[in-house]
């Protein structure tokens, strides 16, 4: 098919279209003003009715008024009534057909007799003031004006019939009109519209779905507690909407200076090599602050050492927050990915981000919050907070927790001697030690000043003398910049629920043990049971502990 033959296919396919257009767009407009002509009528028609009615209410309300006080003025709705009951009458007239007239001269003829027996009744109660009400005459007027109103019931519901009649023929008018324009045009639109129609049905569905995904997704960053939880949620959701799609986040850490898998890699064993102590700069999108693309579609002047060419199709988009790079997420697939994956990609990891920055500066802060600056273990607030924590653990699982609390021996002497600066140092040491040999489960913190405390879950007092014993060993061992400089430790065990029942008493029970310990000639390991008879003998301990 030549181009000539396209043109003229497609100004064919136009002008028939546009006739099309025109012909339901006039018949709908036939159809439609007969409608309206038809309600407009009915409208009328019904509204007169109604008038009617409300002006027989008003002579009635005239008429009883006048029969209880016998003053004129009350009859003034009664006149009133009387002259819209005309007008409503004429009106409704004008719009009726035979039918609808005839209803209106037996709805005029009741009216008329109605009001004939009314005038009488005024007639009579204006001649004789004192007369009495005529029950009879009343249930007379009574009975008449109730045939009124059934005949008005019976006029206004055959109004509604009529009007439902003829918008119902109407309808189908439209209706027949529309089918018949339809056949004509269906056949050739069918292909056209049902196509576009199906399209955007499957746009429409798709936007749907990608807008619900990614809410889903944004109000789940919402709710998640630490910085591993927001990293599985963002690798998760995205393998779960790109098809084939393996994604791994990307992370910096807090000193900026690496650049580490917050998620599993997976498979790709040279990417997960290269990860081994690479810097942030190793990384492009990091680099640039920017996404980075390598694939198929795309050819960069600079390709990226780190993921370059770790799949067929690489995108690596930044954590942006407020200008700061804190990570990136990259996305690596087989297949070329569609402009809208692209785009789920970028909002998927800025929805993300602020999440991720605000995460990261509440465990920095917690953790600064919580921990001894010298010695990098728990400060005070913690050790009592873990301690309350453990202890009501060890109540729920009923299983042994031992307290260790330890005092370095002469403490102030090393100041004194060797200067603050060295005191420091030793603490500092002392935390190393404490780090090194606690098992995972075990808590260690700085309680103040030379003190610390163990929590050991799960450990009974011949466990506590083992890791005590290791401790204090390791503190005697421990070698300074002065020769003579040695360093020892004390030690007080009290365990729950052998000791004590709560935390207070435990601690105060292995504050009490190495109270002992100190008195005994310092240097050693006391357990709360040995140290009872003989803290009854002591009341404190020299200055210099």
């Amino acid at each position: 098919m030549n181009k000539h033959s396209v043109t003229s296919g497609i100004a064919r396919t136009r002008a028939t279209l546009a006739i099309a257009v025109v012909v339901i767009a006039a018949a709908v407009w036939a159809v439609s003003a007969t409608q309206r002509s038809t309600a407009e009528r009915v409208f009328e028609e019904s509204a007169a009715a109604e008038r009617m009615l409300t002006a027989m209410l008003d002579q009635e309300t005239g008429l009883r008024g006048f029969a209880l006080t016998r003053e004129r003025s009350f009859l003034e709705p009664f006149d009133r009534g009387v002259r819209d009951f005309d007008a409503a009458a004429d009106d409704a007239r004008e719009h009726a057909d035979d039918g609808q007239r005839r209803s209106i001269d037996g709805l005029e003829r009741t009216a008329d007799r109605w009001r004939t027996l009314a005038e009488q009744e005024v007639a009579l109660l204006a001649r004789f003031p004192n007369r009495p009400l005529r029950t009879d005459e009343a249930l007379r007027r009574k009975r008449v004006f109730d045939s009124f109103r059934r005949q008005s019931t019976d006029f206004s519901a055959a109004l509604t019939a009529h009007r439902h009649e003829k918008l119902d023929e109407a309808g189908l008018v439209s209706v027949l009109v529309i089918v018949a324009l339809a056949a004509l045009f269906g056949g050739f639109g069918f292909t056209v519209v049902e196509r576009q129609a199906k399209r955007a049905l499957a746009r429409r569905d798709r936007e749907r779905e990608y807008r619900r995904t990614q809410a889903e997704f944004a109000e789940t960053m919402q709710i998640m507690r630490n910085e591993g939880e927001a990293h599985d949620l963002v690798k998760n959701h995205l393998e779960r909407v790109i098809d084939g799609g393996r994604v791994t986040v990307l992370n910096r850490n807090n000193s900026d200076n690496r650049l580490y898998a917050a998620t599993p890699v997976g498979d790709d064993a040279e990417l997960d090599e290269k990860l081994v102590d690479a810097e942030p700069d190793s990384c492009l999108a990091v680099r640039l602050g920017r996404q980075y693309e390598h694939g198929a579609d795309s050819d960069p002047l600079l390709s990226c050492e780190l993921c370059g060419k770790s799949a067929a199709e690489v995108i690596c988009s930044p954590s942006l927050v407020g200008g700061e790079v804190i990570g990136s997420v990259l996305v690596r697939n087989e297949r070329a990915l569609q402009s809208e994956e692209r785009h789920r990609i970028s909002e998927s990891v800025s929805q993300a981000s602020p999440v991720l920055a605000n995460l990261r500066n509440l465990a920095i802060a917690e953790t600064r919050a919580a921990t001894d600056a010298l010695t990098g273990l728990p400060n005070a607030r913690s050790c009592r907070d873990n301690l309350k924590r453990m202890v009501a653990h060890a109540a729920r699982t009923v299983s042994p927790l031992s307290a260790v609390m330890f005092d370095l021996d002469h403490f102030k002497r090393v100041n004194d001697r060797h200067g603050h600066g060295m005191g420091d140092d030793v603490l500092a040491s002392i935390g190393e030690v404490v780090r090194a040999t606690l098992r995972g489960s075990d808590f260690g913190g700085r309680y103040g000043g030379e003190e610390f405390l163990l929590l050991l879950p799960s450990t009974d007092q011949h466990g506590a003398l083992e890791l005590s014993e290791k401790i204090r060993h390791a503190i005697a061992q421990l070698e300074f910049q002065q020769p003579e400089l040695h360093v020892t430790a004390s030690f007080g065990i009290a365990t729950y629920p052998l000791d004590a029942l709560d935390a207070d008493s435990l601690l105060r029970m292995s504050d009490r043990a190495l109270y002992v310990a100190k008195s005994q000639g310092r240097n050693r390991i006391e357990l709360v049971d040995a140290a009872s008879a003989v803290t009854e003998q002591h009341h404190g301990v020299p200055q210099d502990a």
